[in-house]
């Protein structure tokens, strides 16, 4: 938790995103439950917001899709990903 304190001031991170890891039909499951609980022990921990996204299958895309970095850089990739793809403006918007 301590790292996790310093990284969050030393890169000036504003948000932290836990991935969710939800069942295919969208039900939470123990491991559901323990990325919760750890993302309100980060809630009583860091100085940021903490938001919990869903998960699924970005380990699977990440295996499918390849590249240099491990399967779990990867699959944190996609997550952040869909985190920001979710909180685009929709271009059907009125501006």
């Amino acid at each position: 938790m301590d790292r996790l304190r310093s990284l969050v001031g030393e890169l000036e991170v504003d948000r932290v995103v836990v991935g969710l890891p939800l069942s295919l039909s969208g039900s939470d499951s123990e491991q559901t439950e323990r990325s919760r609980a750890f993302a309100e022990r980060l809630r009583g921990e860091l100085t940021v917001p903490v938001e919990l996204h869903d998960e699924r299958l970005t380990t699977r895309l990440a295996a499918r899709i390849g590249g240099r970095a491990d399967e779990d850089s990867r699959a944190a990739a996609h997550l952040l990903e869909g985190w920001l793809a979710a909180r685009a403006p929709s271009s059907q918007e009125p501006a």
